[in-house]
């Protein structure tokens, strides 16, 4: 008897976690269709503020916090103020920190550290590129050390090369490598889940294609 209801306790909290999984990955799936389609700040905020509800319901979790990172940074490039710019970066920064404390060492979050540190620079890009470049660039190193089939972090390295004057040692030249591995590694991509980070791969046609002008 007691064999049968430890038997039957143990079946009702996985029948529990695997519901509270469901549940997370619905919502998950419905938040990142709100972000995939949003055209304007209030859009991206709807679902900035919907990742990190659900990071806080569904805990230990980073992908909520990721994509809440990633939602600010897309208004900081809509955003027309520097100074709301710099802010909506900062939470950016605060949410993918929080991700990291989920996830350490993933491929994914150096990628947006990356992306971050780019938004920074291009709030006033002559003065605050020599100040953030480099690390920029260790961010996506750092990432393909990770996970070397990451096609995020060979894109945006291509991007931060192609927006780099040639005689910084950017240009057309060397960002095409970069962003031809990229879409060659989006094309063999396969993801871990429905919800992982599946994006860019249209921005990297696009670079390459300009980088062959």
């Amino acid at each position: 008897m007691k064999k049968i209801v430890t038997l039957c306790i143990c079946l009702s909290l996985f029948i529990g976690l695997f519901s509270q999984d469901e549940q997370y990955i619905a919502l998950m799936k419905e938040s990142i269709d709100i972000m995939d389609k949003a055209s304007n700040i209030y859009q991206l905020q709807q679902a900035a503020n919907q990742f990190e509800r659900i990071g806080e319901a569904m805990q230990n979790r980073w992908l909520p916090y990721y994509y809440s990172a990633y939602s600010y940074v897309q208004i900081s490039h809509i955003e027309t103020s520097d100074k709301r710019r710099d802010l909506y970066i900062d939470k950016a920064v605060e949410l993918n920190d929080k991700a990291e404390t989920y996830s350490s060492e993933n491929s994914e979050i150096y990628v947006m550290k990356g992306f971050i540190l780019q938004a920074r620079m291009d709030v006033d890009p002559m003065v605050r590129g020599l100040k953030y470049n480099k690390k920029c660039l260790k961010m996506f190193e750092k990432a393909k050390e990770l996970d070397p089939e990451n096609p995020r972090s060979y894109l945006w390295h291509g991007v931060n090369l192609f927006n780099t004057p040639s005689f910084m040692g950017g240009g057309k030249d060397k960002a095409r490598p970069l962003l031809e591995n990229a879409c060659e590694k989006f094309h063999n991509y396969h993801l871990p889940s429905p919800i992982d980070p599946n994006w860019g791969e249209k921005y990297a046609e696009e670079i390459l294609n300009k980088c062959k002008e």
